[in-house]
């Protein structure tokens, strides 16, 4: 693919240079031809002052990209609220075009999001034109360049996009096509006035062939999709790579997935001492940071369990052989006459009480190596038992899921739109659903002691930045975690520190049919995780004691 396209994006490429130091080289003749302005002398002062020099300076302004018009339109309806064009009018029919790009995103969003992708489109670009997006509320503004802009003018067309969300949020919402209303006028003012602000060194208009931007638009489009084609097939290939590799190292095969937290390990291992080779391998290969979601091979929990059950077995076989011998003995005393053998008899007897002694204690020990067998499998299923009873309270419900023992509570009026603060009257029925989830595991001895964290996450739709939606998520999590901290039965328990927030933005969208509920996406999840450290411990610990105690009893016997 790169062979067959390297003519074309060569020539393309080699086209797009020439022009651009052919417009700079005018732009820097212009500054020159007019020597006696105000604008040279400020040049100079600024010279002197910071030290650059004035050739620097002029390079500078000359490079600075030239925004044609901008536009705004409504995200759901997609209609055009208002437009404002610098100078000559290149672009002729303004709804046309915005229809065309709108469509254009639309369809690069959708399909960055089938790729697993959760930032949006910003820019789109062919040639000497360029298209700049930002997204917020109810619209996004679209801005036509003649290059692509640098950090500064990407910052303040960020800016006055926010001033004019902010101050027109409510007409934009409520926006129906009306091109009459006065806000549309004062908003194409203010547009206008920007325009003339940020291309103070753009004030002749050469007369130049003018562009069709479907046509731009759709190459950028082509362009952008190869692009982004390659990216996940480089991305794909590099995973893959390393999921062979470590399993040619431990023969685990286990999965990787790339996350905003890190690097996630998804599967089960077949051995626990394969784990700091692994981690040890993605550290040299540069991913330090890691996420840990494989299981822990239960198999070799399973025979520790079997050891002790074959030990108890010979602990029955003892108990069997004394049973033989005592009957033996009775059987021999009764055989036995004559008054010489009384005094053997009364020493029998002794020896027949300290046997059923022995067989008491024995017995008694059998049933404390039992209870340890209980215990040891009651800590090594905790999770599953802990998922059991959450699923006999929330298992008809759709949002538990019962392979983690998570469970969603959606947003609906819990808050406002772009609004991080609860609403009082619906944390009334979150709070009385998460208690009672809380209280289910905290009420079991068996669970409470190994709960390491109860996890609040927030989730948010697709809709806008992903820079938004990951400052709201989080907001919004941790605001639910500060309330659920204040609550008389979470101070009951003493668990208030053990509450986590995180914020997942639109990491993970609910999709229908291959269309985003975006109701069921904006929602609040709870999980708890176990402190899997602690657990092997416990279980360390039952063990050990039990070879112990199997071990002196076996030499006392």
């Amino acid at each position: 693919m790169i062979d067959a396209l390297y003519p074309i994006m060569g020539g393309m490429i080699s086209k797009y240079v020439t022009n651009a130091i052919k417009e700079m080289m005018e732009q820097i003749n212009e500054k020159i031809e007019d020597g006696l302005s105000f604008e040279r002398y400020k040049r100079k002062l600024k010279s002197k002052l910071t030290g650059v020099s004035e050739t620097e300076l002029l390079l500078e302004e000359a490079s600075d990209a030239e925004i044609k018009a901008l536009f705004v339109i409504q995200k759901e309806t997609g209609l055009l609220i208002a437009a404002a064009q610098h100078g000559e009018k290149e672009i002729d029919d303004p709804e046309i075009v915005a229809s065309m790009a709108s469509a254009i995103k639309d369809f690069v969003n959708d399909w960055m999001k089938n790729a697993e992708q959760t930032q949006e489109v910003q820019l789109l670009s062919y040639g000497n034109a360029t298209l700049y997006i930002e997204s917020a509320g109810s619209v996004y503004m679209i801005a036509f360049l003649d290059a692509e802009p640098d950090y500064d003018q990407r910052t303040k067309i960020q800016h006055f996009f926010a001033k004019v969300v902010k101050e027109y949020s409510d007409f934009f919402h409520a926006f129906n096509g009306e091109s009459s209303a006065k806000e549309i006028a004062e908003l194409q003012q203010k547009m206008l006035e920007f325009l003339a602000l940020e291309n103070p060194h753009h004030p002749k208009q050469h007369t130049t062939q003018k562009h069709n931007p479907l046509k731009f638009v759709g190459i950028a489009l082509l362009l952008g999709i190869l692009g982004y084609a390659g990216y996940l097939a480089k991305n794909a290939y590099t995973y893959h790579q390393l999921e062979t590799q470590i399993a040619k190292l431990t023969g685990e095969h286990i999965s990787l997935e790339k996350a905003s937290d890190g690097l996630h390990l998804e599967g089960s291992l077949h051995s626990v001492r394969h784990m700091p080779k692994i981690l040890a391998f993605l550290q040299e290969q540069g991913y330090p940071k890691t996420v840990n979601e494989l299981y822990l091979p239960a198999e070799e929990v399973e025979e520790a369990i079997r050891t002790l059950r074959e030990q108890n077995s010979i602990f029955g076989k003892k108990m069997a052989a004394l049973d033989a011998n005592i009957s033996h003995i009775q059987k021999t005393l009764t055989e036995q006459i004559g008054n010489r053998l009384n005094a053997k008899i009364a020493d029998l007897n002794k020896t027949i009480t300290s046997l059923s002694q022995k067989e008491t204690k024995l017995e008694r020990t059998n049933t404390e190596v039992q209870k340890k067998l209980d215990d040891a499998a009651a800590i090594a299923h905790v999770k599953h038992n802990a998922i059991t009873r959450l699923a006999k309270h929330f298992g008809e419900r759709k949002t538990f899921f019962p392979k983690t023992g998570a469970l969603d509570f959606a947003n609906n009026s819990l808050f406002q739109a772009g609004n991080s603060e609860p609403q009082p009257k619906a944390l009334e029925a979150f709070d009385k659903d998460v208690l009672r989830y809380i209280q289910t595991l905290m009420e079991d001895a068996a669970i409470r002691p190994y709960i390491k964290h109860f996890m609040i996450e927030s989730f948010t739709d697709t809709s806008g930045s992903h820079t938004l939606n990951e400052t709201l998520s989080r907001e919004r999590a941790e605001k639910i975690a500060q309330h659920l901290q204040t609550l008389p039965q979470i101070q009951r328990y003493g668990i208030s520190h053990l509450f986590t927030a995180r914020g997942r933005a639109e990491s993970d969208p609910i999709i229908v049919n291959g269309i985003e509920d975006k109701e069921a996406s904006r929602r609040i999840r709870i999980r708890f995780e176990l402190d899997e450290k602690k657990i092997l411990q416990s279980l360390q610990k039952v063990l050990i004691s039990e070879k112990n105690d199997f071990a002196g009893k076996s030499t006392e016997n």
